[in-house]
């Protein structure tokens, strides 16, 4: 099993037409946390989106030709737009290795660079399965592989029990090599990566680890001599 990171840039700059009406209205696109294919065709997707709610609102406006439903989700610290949407072929074609093979996608997917819309994937799975879908997505849009690591389905469990944020934290944690002996990375140099701070990202880690020991306690009884 293998753990691949890849980034993919759209040769049109987007990946659907409506990315071009975010940036003229002051919306960057920041992440994919979800998306699906419904029985009737249409695709649902969850938005982590940056810029003035009104200006997100106008992006996606409710009157475009091939939206469906749109939902806005605006937190202190975060802007979601759940949309449900008619698909371009090319939103269908860049999909379909993804639905084909047995590969998990890790979410979220984050733009790296908006302006483009180059998009940084993880998947996860066979060998055979992972390159078939790199190199059927390569035919479709520029692709650039970041990184190549074996995958251990059992060993990531766990990893359940964390949040979106907890999980993206902890991957950008060990790819830096803040779990190497010795360490080769520090809090600022995860914060660096991840655009916060040192201290949030010591708090963040600490929960981590609290909540993935717990959980490997309470699920591997101690080992006890028996008594003769």
């Amino acid at each position: 099993m293998k753990r691949v990171t890849y980034v993919v840039t759209p040769q049109d700059g987007y990946f659907d037409p409506t990315e071009t009406r975010c940036r003229d209205r002051g919306v960057t696109l920041e992440a994919i946390h979800d998306i699906d294919v419904l029985a009737d065709g249409t695709f649902t997707v969850f938005l982590e989106v940056a810029g003035a709610p009104s200006q997100v609102r106008e992006s996606f406006d409710p009157a475009l030709p091939r939206l469906h439903d749109r939902e806005l989700i605006v937190t202190s610290d975060v802007t979601m737009v759940q949309l449900r949407y008619q698909p371009t072929a090319f939103n269908r074609e860049i999909l379909e290795p993804h639905r084909s093979y047995g590969v998990i996608v890790e979410y979220p997917m984050r733009f790296v660079d908006p302006d483009r819309s180059s998009l940084r994937v993880t998947v996860a799975g066979p060998m055979a399965d992972v390159q078939q879908l790199v190199y059927e997505t390569h035919d479709l849009a520029a692709l650039t592989v970041e990184n190549v690591t074996s995958y251990d389905p059992l060993s990531t469990l766990q990893c359940h029990d964390l949040t979106a944020h907890q999980q993206e934290v902890l991957h950008t944690a060990y790819e830096c090599g803040y779990y190497e002996v010795p360490r080769e990375a520090t809090y600022s140099d995860i914060a660096s990566e991840l655009g916060c701070s040192a201290s949030a990202v010591g708090q963040t880690l600490r929960r981590i680890e609290s909540v993935l020991v717990s959980a490997t306690i309470s699920s591997t009884p101690p080992s006890r001599e028996r008594e003769v």
